[in-house]
């Protein structure tokens, strides 16, 4: 697997110093917990920079308005979960062992952000065609990482299953913050090991697991 980051700001802009990247950092922080709790839509400059204890003149130093404060959040957030996955998997020389460190960074990543990963796919991506061309780069990045794993365990149509991994990932990730009622939350290496195990031996492979193994809602 490979790591390709990105930045959220334009190469023609001038470097940050060292102040300003934090406060551009803290900016970035309060922004997402306050479209977390209020949404997109619901969310005001005045809010964020109120959460950042900054002022909004500093706001406007590093972002136009809402919408590009949001683009820069998605770009830094799937930079972080690229990373991750990457320093997951960069060691691991069993192919299926690093396909479940793969999934376990993804799981668990996402139970760290669960907010912001359902702010994004509720609402996010209907804002315009630039943040679901955002993700959609992210799936052919994360994809294109997984196919080498995937062709090391034998699998032909690489691009094809990638892209169906990723689809399960997501939808097991979504089910188990927001849609379980009453059963135990899984961990994420758990949840790593049933994804792996439902994707390349079918529903009858994947064990039952017990309260134990689980971790908590986000």
């Amino acid at each position: 697997m490979t790591d390709v980051s990105v930045s959220s700001r334009s190469t023609s802009e001038a470097p940050l110093t060292e102040r300003q990247w934090i406060r551009r950092g803290e900016l970035l922080e309060a922004a997402r917990g306050v479209f977390e709790r209020d949404g997109y839509h619901g969310t005001t400059v005045s809010a964020i920079v109120q959460a950042a204890g900054l002022s909004q003149g500093a706001f406007y130093l590093y972002f136009a308005d809402k919408k590009a404060v949001f683009a820069a959040l998605q770009d830094e957030m799937a930079t972080l979960l690229r990373r991750r996955i990457y320093w997951a998997t960069r060691d691991e020389a069993d192919a299926r062992r690093r396909l479940e460190a793969g999934l376990d960074a993804y799981f668990a990543y996402y139970e760290e952000y669960a907010a912001w990963n359902r702010r994004l796919t509720i609402e996010g991506l209907a804002i315009d065609a630039s943040f679901e061309r955002r993700q959609t780069d992210l799936a052919q990045t994360l994809a294109a990482a997984f196919r080498p794993t995937l062709e090391q365990l034998g699998v032909g149509e690489t691009a094809l299953a990638a892209f169906a991994l990723l689809g399960i990932a997501a939808q097991i990730a979504y089910w188990q913050h927001f849609q379980r009622k009453d059963e135990a939350s899984m961990s994420a290496a758990a949840l790593a090991q049933a994804c792996a195990s439902l994707f390349l031996n079918g529903a009858p492979s994947i064990p039952a697991h017990s309260p134990q193994e689980g971790g908590s809602h986000a």
